[in-house]
């Protein structure tokens, strides 16, 4: 009898190790590395408003790569000293509650003389593998995948996407902010406010942050990131007010949304706090981590998902009440 029970016991566990082998496999299969790598390719060139052909040109390989998808896009359009700048929105329509929204953003400008391969390079690649994945897929609420122009120049795309869906009055659920996803080093610095005691001395890991208003989307998005990318190490940051005391959580697109009112957070591999390349001309595709940015793409797309599938449900039990 006890071998027959413990030949039992290893039956049931090799079963439940199999089955989560397969949906590992599942996952690992959900974002394709080679596409990261050939969209950052594709984008490996100065994209700043200095050579504004090559912001142009950069705006259109996002462009054609959106409209394979199937979905529909749209240029949102801003005139800046001169010239005419697109951000690139890209719908993926909710079939349950398609008039409220969840906003995926990264912009894809550059600092004068870099290639932009982290900053910010890998988040667009990001960006179009997580919609590629959504293309097929029903999802309850609306979903945007938004490509920013002009982060470096202040925030100026996303400032007038944000400012215009206020006036509008656009239901965001919610705005996830992709900066800099794809470099990994063996130090890691903190700005001085933060004790280093408390975190990591290795970058291995992605930050997510968002301020007081944000806290449950935060909180949403972290819980997605440990459950479906448990392998990718995670440091969330909770900033009070809209982080005016803590500069360095405001230096990507989230700010704009933080500033008119939208619950947004930011996820990030820290940027200058981690990569010296950061704003220069060795800011190159070699230095880049695809498999780090693979369990990020796999996070956002399940956080994406899991934040569509719960705004139905506060919904009924908001009307249950």
């Amino acid at each position: 009898m006890g071998i027959r029970i413990s030949l039992f016991l290893v039956l049931i566990f090799f079963s439940f190790s199999l089955r989560g082998d397969e949906r590992r496999q599942v996952m690992q299969e959900i974002i394709q590395i080679e596409n990261l790598r050939r969209h950052v390719a594709s984008l490996h060139f100065e994209r700043s408003s200095v050579v504004y052909s090559e912001l142009e040109r950069a705006s259109r390989y996002i462009q054609n790569e959106m409209k394979t998808l199937g979905c529909d896009v749209n240029e949102d359009i801003l005139e800046w000293e001169g010239q005419v700048y697109r951000n690139i929105v890209s719908e993926k329509r909710g079939t349950v509650f398609p008039e409220r929204t969840i906003l995926v953003g990264a912009h894809y400008d550059t600092v004068p003389g870099s290639p932009g391969a982290d900053d910010n390079a890998s988040a667009v690649a990001v960006l179009l593998e997580v919609a590629r994945r959504f293309q097929k897929i029903s999802l309850e609420s609306t979903v945007k995948f938004i490509a920013f122009t002009l982060e470096e120049a202040g925030f100026l795309g996303s400032i007038h996407y944000a400012q215009r869906a206020k006036e509008e009055g656009e239901k965001v659920l919610g705005m996830i902010s992709l900066e800099m996803v794809g470099f990994t080093h063996g130090t890691q610095s903190y700005p001085p406010y933060l004790n280093p005691k408390h975190y990591p001395n290795v970058g291995d890991f992605i930050a997510i942050i968002g301020n007081e208003e944000s806290q449950s989307l935060l909180e949403d998005v972290v819980r997605s990131f440990r459950k479906h990318s448990p392998r990718l190490p995670i440091e969330s940051l909770l900033v009070p007010g809209n982080g005016e005391e803590t500069e360095e959580m405001r230096l990507s697109d989230n700010s704009s949304f933080w500033d008119r009112g939208f619950p947004a957070v930011m996820i990030t591999d820290t940027a200058f706090l981690r990569n010296p390349n950061y704003h220069l001309p060795s800011d190159t595709i070699e230095t880049l981590d695809f498999e780090f940015m693979r369990k990020v793409a796999v996070g956002v797309y399940c956080a994406v998902s899991d934040l569509s599938k719960k705004s139905g449900q506060r919904h009924v039990e908001g009307a249950r009440r």
